[in-house]
């Protein structure tokens, strides 16, 4: 069965004073142990199964006299909790004061008052209490104020990286600036950038091994977040950030840096949305040129055939009509091979007639095709 009255170990070394003691707080309802002198009492403070609360010793005794007692107590992060009065016949100022000096919570003058003693004694407690609780609510509040002074670190570091990636301008120069933003956060990294064109690794300390990239590329079957041990791998529609060394003996710095990367991440992903724009709107620049490019050399060839054919049809007239003086043809022949020149020469320009329709269709294709570059370049 528990016992949860409040324990007092009596320090004393005159065994009436201890039993007289004893009688005074076990009438009070405190469980009560004793001790003849400071060496005892540290020996049954140090008792795994005993849970002391108070100890109320005298000064003056053999072994170890109460000061000494005290100052073990206090400096002993497992006991220094227990309030620790002294009972004296000694009550100047400079004995209080001494007391004092070694960490003592109070001071009571012999002979004792029983009902005095039970009230200060529960003060004492009550105190100690509010005390220590009042020590867990800084500690935590100085980790959340910790934790707030990391974060906004963090985010300065990131807000420098949003600067610097606006003027990046490939994957390699973007990488550069992640592993320097996660380096001042302590952190080791690769990256693996997901395209139309295949995936493209990058690690801060060089190469990515195969496995490394195979384990980032299948993690994206996975949450947004994956963890295996001290690795840290987050998943964004066209990048995946390794990190290698997340510090998870420090659930707090944890917390922290999950914030802070999901804040970098972000950024991440935006100014990779810009350079994917980037390289797209490249492409259809490129492509836009080599089309125009082979409509204006087919163009040029069309003209040239034209104008080659027109001439090799006329040069062939002449020719023929060179020939009739030493042909020796009737007028009748003559005139029926001028008419079938005449209608070559019609057929031809027939035909080149309707190539117009062609290079018109050519002139159309390449306003829309410089209406594209300009969207492009703006």
């Amino acid at each position: 069965m528990s016992d949860d009255r409040t324990t007092i170990l009596v320090v004393d070394d005159e065994p009436d004073l201890r039993e007289l003691h004893k009688i005074y707080f076990e009438a009070a309802d405190f469980n009560v142990l004793t001790a003849e002198n400071g060496k005892d009492a540290l020996e049954i403070l140090g008792r795994d199964e005993i849970s002391v609360d108070v100890v109320v010793s005298d000064i003056i005794m053999p072994e170890m006299n109460g000061y000494l007692l005290c100052r073990e107590i206090k400096d002993d992060p497992e006991l220094s909790r227990i309030v620790v009065v002294f009972v004296s016949s000694l009550t100047t100022l400079e004995e209080k004061a001494k007391g004092y000096s070694y960490g003592a919570d109070d001071y009571f003058s012999k002979p004792l008052q029983p009902e005095e003693l039970r009230f200060k004694i529960n003060n004492l407690i009550e105190y100690q209490n509010k005390n220590a609780s009042l020590q867990s609510e800084i500690k935590q509040s100085q980790s959340a104020t910790m934790q707030i002074m990391n974060f906004y670190s963090d985010l300065g570091q990131v807000l420098e990286f949003y600067k610097s990636s606006i003027n990046a301008k490939n994957y390699k120069e973007l990488c550069s600036l992640v592993f320097e933003t996660l380096s001042a956060f302590g952190l080791r990294s690769s990256m693996q950038i997901v395209t139309s064109d295949g995936l493209f690794n990058f690690g801060d300390e060089g190469e990515v091994s195969p496995l490394e990239s195979n384990v980032i590329e299948l993690s994206r079957a996975k949450s947004r977040f994956f963890e295996y041990g001290v690795r840290l791998i987050i998943n964004y529609e066209h990048f995946s950030l390794l990190i290698k060394n997340m510090p998870v003996d420090d659930a707090d710095r944890v917390g922290t840096l999950r914030d802070s990367l999901g804040v970098l991440c972000n950024a991440i992903e935006a100014r990779l949305d810009s350079l994917l724009d980037q390289a797209i709107n490249y492409k259809k620049t490129q492509i836009t040129e080599d089309v125009k490019n082979v409509l204006d050399q087919t163009q040029k060839a069309f003209n040239k055939i034209e104008q080659d054919t027109v001439s090799a049809i006329e040069s062939l007239t002449d020719d023929i009509e060179d020939s009739f003086l030493s042909l020796g043809l009737t007028d009748a022949q003559e005139e029926h091979i001028r008419e079938i020149s005449k209608a070559c020469l019609n057929r031809t320009n027939d035909a080149f007639e309707l190539s117009r329709d062609l290079y018109t269709m050519f002139e159309e294709i390449n306003a829309s095709l410089n209406a594209m570059q300009s969207l492009n370049k703006n």
